[in-house]
């Protein structure tokens, strides 16, 4: 009975210190794209956005006004297009840039089970039964041992200075890809996405992460096909080799850059073409 009493007490009412922090993240978000009068541009993904994209550099320039979306890549690709939809307006430019995970993940994913439990349960309905029950206990363990990382972020969504290396031994390892490609829910909600961006005179661009170079990668068929797959479908910027980062450059994860990747891939962003 403590236990059924324990969870019940969870489900209903604890917050999550992780999800509190992702609030946090899109109100800072949020907030500073509503304030921006005209066409703007948001550059939208998980975790690795945050890092790789310093839109406080991009506005310095006096040009478009940028906007870092990157939240978090247990959200799913569903909650991140959601939100970016529910900000963007007529006019403005979205440059989805999305960890690998998101194309094959579950299009909603563990976090967004939390983030709905927290702040609109009324959405849990996007899961069946037993996926509720399977994602309220994984959370239930993921939150007993999280820790809060703290950094600085721009008003624009960016993080700022992470000047540190230290990516430990047990995540310097290839990202791990299904053995053959295939249509996911999630690459539908991406199809609908844009259509519905469309209709609405949103121009909707794809790019690639930003993550640690390992030698598998050239041979990876998941990753040509994934290539393959959008550029037959969406205006696509670069190739995923062009973004592919030496240790050097990496801070806390595979996906995550420090300040020097930062720069790099900011610039790279400026010379593409996107400053417009």
């Amino acid at each position: 009975m403590l236990l059924i009493a324990g969870i019940a007490w969870y489900y209903f009412f604890y917050k999550a210190r992780g999800i509190v922090r992702i609030q946090r993240l899109l109100e800072v978000k949020e907030t500073y794209a509503a304030q921006i009068q005209g066409k703007k541009r948001f550059i939208v993904g998980g975790s690795d956005v945050l890092y790789s994209f310093d839109t406080a550099f991009l506005n310095a320039q006096g040009n478009l006004p940028h906007v870092n979306f990157g939240l978090n890549v247990g959200l799913g690709m569903q909650f991140i297009l959601d939100a970016a939809m529910k900000n963007a307006k007529s006019g403005d430019e979205i440059v989805l840039c999305f960890a690998y995970s998101l194309y094959h993940r579950p299009n909603h994913d563990i976090f967004a089970y939390e983030y709905y439990r927290m702040y609109r349960r009324h959405q849990l309905k996007r899961f069946s039964r037993k996926e509720q029950l399977y994602y309220l206990l994984a959370n239930l363990k993921l939150n007993a041992k999280f820790v809060e990382k703290k950094f600085e972020i721009s008003e624009c969504g960016s993080y700022q200075n992470i000047a540190f290396s230290d990516l430990a031994p047990s995540k310097n390892k290839p990202l791990r890809f299904p053995d053959y490609f295939e249509e996911t829910e999630a690459m539908r909600a991406l199809d609908c996405f844009v259509k519905r961006a469309k209709k609405r005179n949103i121009e909707v661009k794809i790019t690639y992460p930003s993550t640690l170079e390992f030698d598998v990668y050239a041979q990876s068929n998941y990753i040509a096909d994934l290539k393959a797959y959008l550029e037959a479908r969406y205006t696509v910027i670069g190739s995923p080799n062009d973004y592919f980062v030496p240790l050097s450059e990496i801070a806390n994860s595979v996906y995550h850059v420090n300040q020097t990747g930062q720069k790099r891939r900011t610039e790279q962003f400026l010379q593409e073409g996107m400053f417009r």
